[in-house]
């Protein structure tokens, strides 16, 4: 079989144009861009040789480059309600105790495999039946004034055992409610603001960078015009600035009807609302059931203190202090 050279040749030349093409369309226009809006910056080109916006587009422009600036900088403090324990510092001897039973239970349940998918599922997703507490600041206060952990002969009548029952429940009912306020904002705020972020705001970004790189193509052709020297370049130049001029007007034009529509369907008031709803309903029964508790503790520490005057003056006080710890 002969090779066919001039196939080759012509196989050759077609990707050699296609790679010209390529060049001249993208990469030429890129480089041209990238001098003219550094020369714009460091102040080498005339203000009146750059092309003025409609105010309408500025405008427009402005107020979604705000959305989009606010929605970036409040997602970076409430995508924290997303992590569960970032009111708790991180306890590393529960952390630790934690670790060890987790091997424990991969070491048991792996041993226990009677095939590669059981060994496989023994290591990845081990299941010690445990029930792990959430790691939340109102959670371990809860945990750490449990009154089981008292040593006492009767718990019944102890008034410190039923000021610490009585705190502990209601902290776990308070932590109960933080880890609700959270999946609401999450649910309701975060992923709405996400959302918008990368669909609409982006539509946004996107058209204004259009939009540039079409004035300064217009810029230059315009330019390169003004600047030409040989008559019979003329024509075809001025025929590439119009081009140049129409694709920028249309593109502002495409632009202003993408920014109206995000603006429209941006709802930055309403998510706001619902942060804050989601906050007060929170903050709201965490404050009823602080308030109600200030009472209970008060009326328990009166009455503990009229036991004790009452043991005194029958000359029955122990050497114990108030609490029969």
């Amino acid at each position: 079989m002969s090779f066919n050279f001039s196939g080759f040749a012509d196989n050759l030349k077609s990707f050699g144009d296609k790679i010209s093409n390529d060049f001249n369309k993208e990469v030429l226009p890129f480089a041209q861009r990238t001098t003219r809006l550094v020369q714009e910056r460091i102040g080498k080109v005339n203000i009146d040789e750059i092309s003025q916006l409609p105010s309408e587009y500025t405008e427009l422009a402005t107020k979604c480059n705000n959305v989009e600036k606010l929605y970036k900088n409040i997602l970076k403090v409430t995508q924290n309600y997303e992590n569960e324990s970032y009111d708790y510092p991180l306890n590393l001897q529960e952390s630790f105790t934690d670790l060890g039973k987790n091997i424990t239970n991969r070491v048991s349940n792996l041993s226990k495999a009677t095939n590669t998918a059981e060994a496989q599922a023994a290591l990845v997703n081990p299941i010690d039946g445990d029930f792990k507490p959430p790691k939340t600041m109102y959670h371990a206060l809860a945990r750490a004034t449990n009154g089981s952990v008292l040593t006492l002969s009767d718990k019944s009548d102890d008034p410190l055992v039923k000021a610490l029952d009585l705190y502990s429940s209601n902290m776990n009912k308070i932590a109960n409610a933080r880890l609700g306020q959270d999946q609401l904002i999450k649910s309701k705020f975060n992923k709405p603001l996400s959302t918008t972020l990368r669909s609409l705001l982006a539509q946004s970004s996107s058209i204004q960078k259009k939009v540039e790189d079409k004035r300064i193509d217009y810029d230059v052709a315009r330019q390169t015009l003004t600047n030409c020297s040989n008559p019979a370049k003329e024509p075809q130049l001025r025929v590439a600035m119009e081009n140049a001029e129409d694709e920028f007007a249309n593109t502002v034009e495409d632009a202003l009807s993408v920014m109206q529509n995000v603006l429209e369907q941006a709802k930055p008031l309403e998510e706001l609302l619902e942060l804050t709803k989601a906050q007060l309903a929170y903050h709201k029964l965490a404050g009823e059931l602080l308030g109600s508790m200030v009472g209970d503790l008060e009326g328990l520490i009166t009455d503990n203190s009229r036991a004790q005057s009452s043991k005194g003056a029958d000359g029955s006080n122990s050497e114990g202090g108030d609490f029969g710890i």
